[in-house]
């Protein structure tokens, strides 16, 4: 519900605040006083594009602030999912600066311009003469139908599992993509991964093969110093261990006799006993080491190809080299994985999509049998409506498992005669907008009892018609306004003797400037307006007696 609006500086308002009724409001005034410019500054609040040209004065800037009683729509999830800040009474705002730049507002928070419609295209629905939209989207009246079906909960149901199979199918269509990417490069990728694993590669194999290498290829030379080195160290009496254990013994006979000879004697024992761990090393090397030239060869080929895969790859170590590897493996195995889960996907979609229709098939099957009771409702509604022959056929199609959508498997057009003997058409091409101003009006009245509408505005819809449907179009508005908020700009006095609460919008001339404003009439102004609007200006007397009995 619209409790309030506020508009600053915009076309020639200097300043308008209106609080709104909560059940049929209505709007007032001669042509041309400002009407159409109001709705123009809430267009502004329901997301419709900025223009700096509406700026009253252009060094100002413009402000359209409403204020919206939200509960009965629940809304949370939508706040939620936008990151937006909820309360029961929100406050949306419209900024125009002078520069042209606008902002938009929720409870304070900025929002982009399409959050902002899809947020007030669920409070407010403005409807003026020659508008069709609703009506000729083709899945207008299946909301309709459910609601007369009682079967919200169970739509609700389904589009929240469309909605999860549409993820699904996304994430699939993701994977599959992905996976054309990857195949493209698998052949690849799995080449250079078998080139890589071949070589057998580990950290330490490189460093590994060269010493090893280095050993080989320096058999003889290492096994020949080695010898000498052994012979220099214990080869016989005159070599180094034997002249050192010579002195170590003569050190021993004095080691009571002064503590550093007692040291010197200690750190003798040490050299001597690591003289001697050196020759057993010697010894197992020299033993150890033996030209193999087959193995040479098998050395000399491994540590060629991993230089040659070093090279290729612009790597200096086989730590990096493995790194590569380990690539390699990550992207066959993500084409390994994405395969797996692409059937996994399809089997869940398979059987989700089945699943669907068959939710889909109940609820067509449903909204099939209330349409004749719709069609027939409407056409006692146009009769009221001084369309005794009006005619409504709602024509539906109903899809395949392939053709789910949001609201199912159908397709609803509405097609439409006004005369007798005519056959329904398109709407578009045989209403006149004073048909489909009245025919919105049925449907929105049929609808009343089973939907929470948004606050509804029609503006001028009874244009062109007068008299009896005149006071049948005024007394649908009444009963629809006592169910859910309705505002109303009207010429007919029939419609604004109903109201609830009156608006007149006026001109006022100050000095060189020239401002719209508006009013909430007492009882007694609502009598003489409306007396106005039976006669002009000055009304008789007569006029005012009409007057009186339309407001009673």
């Amino acid at each position: 519900m619209l409790q309030s609006l506020s508009i600053r500086n915009y076309a020639i308002i200097e300043a308008v605040d209106i609080d709104f009724d909560k059940q049929f409001n209505i709007i007032t005034g001669e042509t041309g006083a400002g009407k159409s410019i109001l709705l123009g500054a809430l267009n502004l609040i329901l997301g419709k594009r900025a223009d700096v040209n509406a700026l009253r004065n252009k060094e100002e800037k413009c402000l359209v602030e409403a204020t919206f009683s939200i509960e009965p729509y629940h809304l949370q999830a939508f706040f939620e999912e936008n990151d937006l800040d909820y309360a029961d009474e929100t406050i949306i705002r419209r900024e125009i600066n002078p520069n042209g730049k606008s902002r938009a507002f929720v409870n304070d928070s900025p929002v982009v311009l399409d959050v902002l419609k899809a947020l007030t295209e669920q409070l407010v629905d403005i409807y003026a003469q020659g508008e069709t939209q609703n009506m000729l989207d083709k899945f207008f009246f299946c909301e309709i139908l459910d609601e007369l079906c009682k079967q919200t909960s169970s739509v609700k149901k389904y589009q929240a599992d469309f909605q999860s199979f549409k993820q699904k199918n996304t994430r699939l269509h993701q994977l599959q993509t992905t996976q054309q990417q990857l195949q493209q490069e698998y052949d690849f990728n799995l080449y250079q991964l078998n080139e890589l694993l071949e070589a057998q590669l580990n950290i330490d194999a490189y460093d590994e093969i060269e010493n090893e290498l280095g050993l080989l290829q320096n058999a003889e030379l290492i096994k020949r110093n080695l010898a000498e080195v052994f012979q220099l160290i214990d080869g016989d009496e005159y070599a180094a261990l034997s002249k050192l254990l010579q002195a170590n013994k003569q050190l021993t006979q004095l080691t009571n006799y002064h503590a550093v000879i007692m040291e010197m004697y200690e750190n003798l024992s040490t050299i001597i006993d690591d003289l001697k761990s050196m020759t057993r090393q010697i010894t197992n090397i020299a033993d150890a080491t033996e030209y193999n030239e087959n193995r040479i060869e098998e050395l000399t080929e491994k540590h060629s190809i991993i230089n040659k895969l070093m090279q290729k790859h612009h790597v200096t170590s086989a730590e990096e080299l493995m790194e590569i590897q380990q690539q390699f493996q990550a992207k066959i195995d993500a084409y390994t994985n994405s395969s797996d889960e692409i059937n996994l996907l399809e089997n869940e979609l398979k059987q989700a999509q089945q699943q669907l229709f068959e939710q889909a098939k109940s609820i067509s099957k449903n909204r099939t049998s209330k349409i004749k009771l719709v069609e027939e409702k409407i056409a006692a509604l146009l009769v009221d409506l001084g369309m005794p022959y009006g005619k409504i056929v709602l024509e539906q199609k109903i899809g395949t498992n392939a053709q789910l959508n949001l609201y199912g498997i159908d397709e609803i057009e509405l097609l439409f005669a006004a005369n007798k003997g005519s056959a329904p058409q398109a709407l578009e091409r045989v209403a006149s907008g004073g048909e489909k101003s009245r025919l919105m009006l049925a449907i929105k009245s049929l609808v009343a009892d089973t939907i929470t509408l948004p606050t509804l505005i029609f503006d001028e819809i009874d244009t062109g018609i007068s008299g009896e449907v005149a006071q049948k179009v005024a007394g649908i508005l009444k009963s629809l306004g006592e169910r859910h908020q309705v505002i109303a700009i009207t010429h007919l006095p029939q419609v604004a003797a109903k109201a609830k609460q009156h608006f007149f919008v006026y001109k006022n001339h100050k000095q060189t400037k020239t401002f719209t404003e508006i009013k909430t009439l007492s009882q007694q102004e609502r009598l003489h307006e409306i007396a106005v609007m039976l006669s002009g200006n000055n009304p008789p007397k007569e006029a005012l007696e009409n007057a009186k009995k339309l407001l009673n």
